[in-house]
């Protein structure tokens, strides 16, 4: 009895690992010498147009595709992932999840997706936002920000409002529609007293810019503690939210109802880049930082659970804060 039931469970087994085996090839066999649109929600240049590029020779060494690479812009290109076949031949390989996902939230005019029907394949990159002062205040504690009024410029308004937030900095008022350079230029002029900028930029402007926060503990700046650690009581959910925005900036997805096979073949892909030396060599001479480790879809999902879990009222609560609250008047 015992040998029959083993064998049983044996065969079980063995008919999932074949039928697996098989499936892997299938979806090998589809990608080869067939071509992945990579859709690019930013203008040429810029940080995700520099990621998604650094990817895709690597997602054709990985899966056997040739790639195509389309510039866009961030509604655009959602809209234009979202009405593609599901197929697995079309996906976004660095996107602004934050963006992305609040211009549903919010209702944006021309936001055309629903983002929790993609297909999520990983992450690759590490994402932190640091909140900066002008070191020439002489802020050094969170607590110096309270009860004061400061300017806070940003190219628009998102991660600066909830730390404001999350830290008591009600006389915070964000000049909105300034690039990375004109704020660090802002910054040394005596414009501006504070500002979000990557660990790249602080490191860059480190005679003026001092970090005093961040989104996701960086190990580069050890000391600098993460919002989530320091949010003041009874506020600690809009540290938890930025925690969980910046954690899909640079996100992986391909468009709704990817077959299961194409979907585990492109996440493998992805995660052979990650650990390809020549793929962590591009990043660091592009000055990107690696995760620690592969997040993978079932992670990304988890990730995600935060945002998806949020209800009709604290949707609008964010948006109140992040577009209208600290708005410069």
């Amino acid at each position: 009895m015992k040998r029959t039931v083993f064998l049983v469970v044996f065969c079980m087994m063995m008919g999932c690992f074949l039928t697996s085996n098989s499936l892997a090839e299938d979806a090998a066999a589809f990608y080869k010498g067939n071509t992945i649109t990579v859709l690019i929600p930013t203008s040429p240049g810029g940080g995700f147009d520099l990621v998604s590029r650094a990817i895709a020779p690597y997602l054709e060494k990985y899966t056997g595709a040739k790639t195509l690479l389309q510039n866009g812009k961030t509604i655009l290109s959602q809209n234009q992932l979202y009405r593609s076949k599901p197929d697995g031949l079309s996906v976004i390989l660095a996107g602004h999840g934050a963006k992305e996902i609040t211009s549903q939230l919010f209702k944006q005019q021309g936001a055309n997706f629903n983002w929790k029907e993609f297909t999520l394949l990983g992450r690759l990159p590490f994402s932190s936002s640091f909140f900066v002062v002008d070191k020439k205040l002489g802020w050094t504690k969170l607590s110096d920000l309270q009860g004061k009024e400061f300017f806070h410029g940003a190219s628009s308004p998102f991660f600066g409002p909830l730390f404001a937030e999350a830290l008591g900095w009600d006389g915070m008022k964000v000049v909105p529609g300034m690039g990375g350079g004109e704020r660090a230029m802002g910054l040394r002029r005596g414009e501006l007293q504070s500002t979000i900028a990557g660990a790249g930029q602080v490191e860059k402007d480190s005679d003026v810019m001092l970090p005093l926060v961040t989104t996701n503990k960086d190990p580069k700046f050890p000391a600098v503690p993460a919002i989530t650690e320091v949010a003041l009581k009874g506020k600690e959910k809009w540290g938890e939210w930025a925690a969980a925005w910046d954690a899909v900036v640079y996100w992986s997805y391909a468009s709704p109802g990817v077959p299961p096979d194409k979907a585990a073949f492109l996440e493998k892909a992805l995660e052979k880049t990650f650990n390809d030396p020549g793929f962590v060599a591009d990043m660091k001479k592009l000055k990107f930082e690696l995760s620690d480790h592969f997040v993978g879809s079932k992670e990304l999902t988890k990730i995600t659970r935060t945002i998806a879990d949020l209800t009709d009222k604290e949707i609008e609560e964010m948006k109140f804060v992040i577009r209208d609250k600290y708005q410069k008047k």
